[in-house]
């Protein structure tokens, strides 16, 4: 069952879990072109011993691509809490 992704309250995204193991997200929403609704944006496979990340055979990202993948990391471990804060110094 797919389920909606909103990034700044506008749904961008649909997020996929196939079989326990296949992270899926595609692409939704006003920002994208037409031809690529619907088509997957980007996958993360949890093979048992870590994750296997889709980069469409290359080694740099783009700025959209890294949102993508903080949004399927998130999803995959959502158990933590993170947090980013100012020290305070003495």
């Amino acid at each position: 069952m797919k389920q909606q992704i909103f990034v700044d309250d506008i749904h961008e995204y649909d997020y996929e879990l196939i079989d326990e193991r296949l992270h899926t997200l595609y692409y939704n929403g006003v920002q994208w072109s037409s031809h690529v609704i619907g088509k997957v944006a980007m996958q993360i496979k949890d093979d048992g011993n870590g994750l296997i990340i889709n980069f469409n055979d290359k080694n740099r990202i783009d700025y959209s691509e890294a949102e993508q993948l903080f949004i399927l990391l998130k999803l995959i471990d959502n158990k933590a809490k993170y947090e980013i804060g100012t020290k305070r110094l003495l």
